[in-house]
């Protein structure tokens, strides 16, 4: 048994003090006070924050890797990745790619998934495309794009359909209604995003069952007082929640405190959108099928749209941080908000007994201090 001793542990949205964090067997077995003896090996916190292990719903590729490689190798190295810096779960995320190699990586991930891995816990597998819109597709490939059916997306992922977690389409395309509650039936979260959807097209979509939005002001119909396009749409419903890219290059700080003004810590997840160059130096990379260039930490194709970030979980939740979100907020939005989106609040972003033992520690300039998966030290 092991035992965070001496730090503020973040529990429910507060902190408590006082008190020690029990993990045994891959799980938080309990939360006692500091004064009683219990035999276990002490890991001391030295007064830090200890939080919830992030989840990271978006993410391509870093350090060289895409997940469009298609190799088991890639999904390793990015689960050791994505632990180091504090995301202790992931959806490796695919792009509009070739039905093969769509198949080849899922292929590679599931293979992965059912073996012994080191590094993050990967819950699934986001599916970013092939169901979206040709004008809105950003750094996506125009070509591989295929209208929404149930029939393209079982040829995709047929065999595969356990390992799908999330998808992003546009839900105004013809066919998308019965693709997105085919969908919603088999327990996917179905998110639009690389839409040209107006604010009528998607409140009617989130009748359909879509229920979260891809990197929100990103490739999608913009905020307008009188036409208030998908963003408007997203900002109108209660229920439905976001992804924001916080590398203060997607989206102006102000825009950041809008959408957590507006739709609440509880509806807004931080994701990394990252792509191979995250952790490199400048340079020519590839995300997906598509050229990248990357200059100043920025990722842009040739005709200039940005192509995903080179981001990190951690340094998300300092740059909101920084620019006047709370810190509770932040980690909710690291933490207990994507595993909802996900379905995985039963067992994953929180500090709770009987929780999977994925631990953060942070030092109060809110760098990585530890990191603990399933209860072992990364």
């Amino acid at each position: 048994m092991k035992r965070i001793k001496n730090g503020v542990i973040f529990q429910d949205g507060k902190w408590l003090n006082d008190h020690d964090l029990l993990l045994d067997g891959g799980s938080i077995v309990g939360i006692v006070g500091n004064d009683e003896d219990i035999d276990a090996t002490i890991i001391d916190a030295a007064g830090n924050y200890v939080v919830p292990g992030f989840i990271n719903i978006h993410i391509h590729g870093a350090e060289g890797k895409d997940v469009m490689d298609g190799t088991e190798k890639t999904i390793r190295e990015l689960a050791k990745f994505s632990a180091r810096y504090g995301s202790t779960s992931f959806l490796p995320t695919t792009v509009t790619s070739s039905v093969d190699d769509t198949r080849k990586c899922l292929k590679a991930i599931k293979a992965v998934m059912e073996s012994d891995y080191e590094g993050a816990n990967i819950l699934g597998v986001h599916l970013e495309g092939p169901f979206i819109d040709y004008e809105y597709k950003g750094a996506q490939v125009g070509s591989f794009i295929r209208d929404p059916s149930i029939d393209n997306y079982l040829e995709m992922t047929e065999g595969f359909e356990d390992i799908i977690k999330l998808i992003t389409l546009a839900p105004e395309k013809d066919g998308a209604k019965e693709l997105i509650q085919y969908l919603k039936s088999k327990d996917v979260t179905v998110s639009m995003g690389h839409t040209g959807a107006n604010y009528d097209e998607c409140m009617e979509a989130f009748n359909w069952g879509v229920s979260h939005v891809t990197h929100c002001y990103n490739a999608i119909t913009p905020l307008h007082h009188r036409n208030p396009g998908a963003i408007g749409a997203a900002f109108d419903s209660e229920s439905v929640t976001i992804e924001l890219i916080a590398d203060l290059i997607h989206i102006h700080p102000a825009m950041l405190r809008l959408a957590v003004k507006v739709k609440g810590s509880e509806r807004t997840a931080l994701v990394t959108d990252s792509m191979a160059a995250t952790n490199l130096s400048d340079g020519e990379y590839e995300l997906g099928d598509n050229k990248v260039w990357v200059k100043d930490g920025i990722a842009r194709i040739e005709a200039g749209n940005l192509a995903g970030s080179t981001l990190t979980q951690d340094a998300a939740l300092r740059n909101i941080v920084d620019n006047g979100i709370s810190l509770e907020d932040a980690i909710l939005m690291l933490t207990a908000t994507p595993a909802s989106i996900i379905g995985v609040e039963d067992f994953k972003g929180y500090i709770k007994v009987g929780y999977d033992a994925d631990i953060v520690v942070l030092d109060k300039n809110l760098d990585i201090d530890k990191v603990f998966v399933r209860g072992e030290a990364i």
